[in-house]
């Protein structure tokens, strides 16, 4: 006979870890070390005082929030953890999610806009509609999901490094390899917000060729010699007694031209 799995109704189940499993739309991207441990020594001493949040998948159940527990539980060996049974499916769970991290338990910025983002992309919806639905202004949603520019090493380096949102938005001013230098400053030197925000400026005007310019000159080479070649040819059709030098190499082509002011009879 089929084992049916319990009615979801607010009652708290005890259900072995390893029928658990993450939902893979979950908020929580960065895990940190330092609270984690602290999470499970207060789980080692008195237990886990919140049941976790879970819904019924075919192969067992997904959790729609309490993953850090559940993590520290398996952690500890737990052979069973408290749940509360909900009705929910991936994406009411992910919605969730967010929004009790949001509330409770803040995530970091790259992870707020990484939400952001997945939640415009699995609903196909506008800014000013994912606003709506968590409660927040629409330039926050944009102004979040731009920091998605970061390459996600560097997002991590940040993050590992204690750096403030205003730090990493500094980067969106850059190249990708601007950023990774700029970064590598900022950690190596450590540098205040106005000292990095200096050196921003800095690099941003740092004199060099702009990208491309000595790409397109060589490029287009053969032209502009043909063009010279051709105006050569067209003054003396015309009668012009110009005395015209050319000497190429590998390295360069140059012209020297010598027009007489007056024509000559």
């Amino acid at each position: 006979m089929k084992k049916q799995k319990p009615k979801a109704g607010g009652r708290i189940l005890m259900l072995p870890p390893e029928t658990l499993r993450e939902n893979p739309l979950r908020a929580r991207i960065y895990y940190n070390d330092a609270r984690f441990d602290d999470l499970v020594r207060s789980i080692r001493l008195c237990g886990i005082l919140e049941p976790l949040t879970v819904c019924a998948q075919d192969d067992g159940y997904m959790i729609v929030s309490g993953e850090r527990r559940w993590r520290a539980a398996v952690t500890l060996g737990y052979r069973s953890v408290p749940c509360v049974l909900i009705r929910a499916d991936a994406d009411r769970a992910m919605v969730s999610d967010l929004t009790n991290h949001l509330n409770h338990d803040p995530l970091s910025y790259f992870e707020i806009a990484a939400c952001y983002e997945r939640l415009r992309d699995r609903f196909g919806l506008t800014y000013e509609e994912t606003a709506a639905r968590l409660g927040v202004s629409p330039g926050e949603i944009r102004e979040k999901v731009k920091l998605l520019q970061i390459p996600p090493h560097l997002r991590r380096k940040i993050l590992e490094n204690g750096l403030s949102e205003s730090y990493a938005r500094l980067l969106l001013r850059h190249t990708d390899a601007e950023k990774d230098l700029l970064l590598g400053k900022i950690t190596e030197q450590r540098l205040t917000l106005t000292q990095a925000k200096e050196e921003s400026d800095a690099l941003l005007h740092k004199p060099g060729p702009r990208p491309g310019r000595i790409r397109a000159f060589y490029t287009g080479v053969t032209v502009f010699v043909n063009t010279i070649d051709r105006a050569c040819a067209a003054m003396r059709d015309g009668g012009v007694d110009a005395q015209i030098e050319k000497d190429e190499n590998d390295e360069r082509v140059e012209y020297r031209i010598s027009i007489p002011k007056r024509r000559t009879s």
